[in-house]
């Protein structure tokens, strides 16, 4: 650890880091050292910037792996960001108040200055986060190992006022309702305090580890505001997630197979001795599947200079293995389609995606082997999503808004709500349907691709990406958030040059929607 980054010492039972943000590196050794000993580690800062958050997971899995228990990370990551962004924007409202002349104490005071402190400290940060650091408003993070239990504490210079006190044991009581997150997040919350509702999923996580609220804390003392985290690991037991996991999954196993006609078709691909003519005479014995694939031959895939009238064209441009691929997501969409009719948003989505993906193959990955794999997984990487959807029609919303604004992932809300993420649900259904390996990897992995195996890593990687971008345009996620072990795998230098390929991605998609 840099000591022109951090001062740190020994003294007597603590090691004290100090720095006005998180230190931009750690020592992993000493952590270890602390977590084993039980001896206190604090950091002491005024802020939480987003490069940090990395920084402040490592150490937090540092203590986690000396109890045995890594596997709780992430809802524990969430929990302790929660507690040090409220500490931050606590410290922030007294200084607030304090520039526009209010008294906290004073109700009317209060009413008034809340009126605009959530939009004015959004609009100003730097301002304030300048204030912070100007006039030494500090938040200390200590992790406190004991008797097998993890104690993290984050405590700020701002002493909780009786009416901040009130509100905060409200939102205890009214957790103690809600029996899954959906139900928390569909609740109505004040949004001129800008908080709340993240307490209530906090011990909603806390719950799904097996702890009741006595785990969390928070409470004026000497002048200060101290939230506490109380994790006894010989306790802590991820709680099943019951009634609607079981009911994803019934949905799932109660999808009918894929219907004959395409299986068999599916062999005939498969079979090295079939033609491309005995191919397009069996499908001209079926019209509505002759119209069908003509309509996919012709989309935004191919990128034909003309439209295809003719099956026997169409199949000798697609070739087996691209006809093979139309006919796994033609099944999908001709079996989800009737199933879940309402669900259009989420195709036109999928689309737009396989485009994106096919194109980013073409032009920026040109392995030509890929590039039916890559469009056909791009179209059915949202199958688990319209079975999420159509179960529960605005918690996947709620979910997406709720994780953009607190810079969380997806699919930690989904897992810990449903018991599995969407990408985890259509896995399973494209497995039901004896998928090949590549279509099954690129849905199961288009949100996580560092996790794919790495034989399906190009195909995973373009689904991820095309999808990251349908993300920015629709301003779901920002370019940070990108993998950029992803970025680098496709020679993405920064943002200006990720805006620039979106762009042409945007113009060539609508070019070819006008077309077609």
């Amino acid at each position: 650890m840099p000591r022109s980054t951090v001062a740190a010492a020994i003294v007597g039972a603590r090691i004290l880091l100090y720095s006005p943000r998180m230190p931009s590196t750690i020592d992993i050794a000493e952590i270890q050292k602390a977590a084993l000993r039980s001896i206190p580690l604090t950091f002491r800062l005024t802020s939480l910037p987003h490069e940090s958050h990395a920084l402040l997971d490592r150490i937090l899995e540092a203590y986690l792996a000396e109890l045995g228990q890594e596997r709780i990370l992430e809802p524990l990551s969430y929990c302790l960001k929660e507690l040090i962004v409220n500490a931050q924007k606590a410290n922030m409202k007294r200084l607030y108040f304090e520039e526009k002349g209010l008294d906290i104490l004073n109700d009317s005071d209060y009413d008034a200055g809340m009126k605009n402190f959530r939009t004015e400290s959004s609009e100003r940060l730097e301002h304030w986060l300048d204030l912070l650091k100007e006039r030494s408003q500090y938040i200390g993070v200590t992790f406190h190992t004991t008797r097998g239990s993890l104690a993290i504490s984050v405590r700020n210079s701002a002493e909780l006022t009786p009416r901040e006190q009130t509100r905060i044991y409200d939102r205890i009581a009214r957790a103690r309702a809600f029996h899954s997150f959906v139900e928390a997040l569909a609740q109505p919350i004040d949004s001129t305090e800008g908080a709340g509702l993240g307490i209530l999923i906090l011990l909603q996580f806390l719950r799904r580890l097996g702890l009741g609220e006595e785990a969390f804390a928070i409470e004026p003392h000497g002048g200060e505001t101290v939230a506490t985290l109380n994790i006894p690991m010989s306790q802590v037991q991820l709680e099943k997630i019951g009634v609607l996991t079981e009911a994803i999954v019934r949905d799932v196993d109660s999808l009918p197979h894929f219907p004959e006609t395409i299986v068999d078709l599916i062999h005939l691909t498969e079979d090295p001795r079939a033609t491309i003519a005995q191919m397009a005479s069996r499908i001209a014995t079926d019209p509505t599947l002759t119209a069908d694939l003509l309509k996919l031959v012709n989309s935004a895939h191919y990128v034909l200079p003309r439209r295809v009238n003719n099956i026997l064209q169409g199949v000798k441009i697609v070739g087996m293995k691209g006809l093979r691929n139309l006919l796994y997501s033609y099944g999908a969409q001709k079996i989800l389609g009737e199933k879940y009719a309402e669900m259009k948003t989420l195709w036109e989505h999928s689309n737009r995606v396989a485009y994106y993906a096919y194109l980013l193959a073409r032009s920026l990955k040109p392995k030509a082997d890929i590039l039916d794999d890559v469009y056909v997984a791009g179209i059915l990487h949202d199958l688990g999503q319209i079975i999420v959807s159509y179960l529960h029609p605005n918690a996947m919303e709620q979910m997406a808004r709720f994780c953009k604004e607190k810079d969380i992932p997806l699919r930690i809300l989904e897992r810990f709500s449903f018991g599995l993420n969407h990408a985890d649900i259509g896995a399973l259904i494209a497995k039901k349907w004896n998928f090949p390996e590549q279509l099954v990897n690129g849905i199961k992995f288009h949100h996580d691709p560092l996790s794919s195996p790495l034989q399906y890593k190009d195909v995973v990687f373009c689904v991820y990406l095309a999808n990251a971008f349908t993300g920015i345009e629709r301003d779901l996620i920002t370019f940070e958030q990108i993998e950029r072990p992803v970025l680098s795998d496709f020679r993405i230098r920064d943002e200006e040059q990720a805006r620039a390929i979106l762009d042409r991605l945007q113009k060539s998609f609508e070019r070819r929607a006008a077309t077609f």
